[in-house]
């Protein structure tokens, strides 16, 4: 008995301690992209904002800082999207391609003139190709054709407003530019028209994207 307990506490004793696997290494995790706004059931990516910025799509001011042209980049395209989300309601409309490839071509040499190298090496550098920025213009020719078919027939220019227009802000802009003389309303009238219509265009335009964005839900994460 003795000897047999004897030898089971031996070979308690005798068995070797249990060995404790090593940790494993803490995963690492590579940021593929962020979300810079939420824009009612649609987000924007940071990587489009890059690319778009990158490219030079949007004019940049003068002594705009980088943070605060990058911000007004995502600002303008937050108000793109409002009005994207409503041309799908209504099932798009297609501007002309070769209106397309028209302003297309023509940013491309405002931006290689801006630069000073060539398209594709813009490109290069933005991580983009030709056929996003030609989708960019495609997507804002959309919107022009909206305001021009929907909105524009809207607007209506009375007698009285031409004539307070040329009184006041057309002669203000004219004199801004160095003229002295102006010649009579009836002269100019259908310019003047064309000018007025196309700021109460812009103003409608504001207006109705102001709607859209109290009535959609928008997140913007500013870094």
């Amino acid at each position: 008995m003795l000897a047999a307990l004897g030898l089971l506490l031996f070979q308690v004793a005798g068995t070797p301690p249990a060995v404790t696997p090593a940790p494993s290494p803490a995963p690492t995790f590579t940021v593929l992209d962020r979300i810079a706004a939420v824009v009612g059931e649609d987000i924007i990516l940071q990587s489009e904002i890059d690319r778009l910025a990158a490219v030079g799509f949007i004019s940049r001011r003068a002594g705009e800082t980088d943070a605060d042209y990058r911000f007004r980049v995502l600002e303008e395209r937050v108000t793109d999207l409002l009005r994207e989300q409503q041309l799908r309601r209504i099932g798009g409309l297609e501007p002309d391609a070769a209106e397309v490839d028209a302003r297309f071509e023509e940013l491309v040499r405002q931006i290689e003139k801006q630069r000073g190298e060539p398209f594709e090496a813009v490109l290069a550098k933005a991580g983009a190709t030709r056929e996003e920025v030609r989708d960019w213009v495609r997507r804002g020719l959309a919107l022009e054709v909206y305001a021009r078919e929907r909105i524009l027939p809207r607007i209506k220019v009375t007698d009285a407003e031409m004539t307070a227009y040329y009184e006041g802000p057309f002669r203000e802009e004219a004199r801004a530019k160095g003229l002295t003389e102006f010649p009579p309303l009836s002269e100019v009238q259908d310019q003047v028209r064309a000018l007025l219509r196309e700021r109460k265009l812009n103003a409608e335009i504001d207006r109705w994207t102001e709607q859209l964005r109290k009535e959609t839900r928008v997140v913007i994460y500013r870094r």
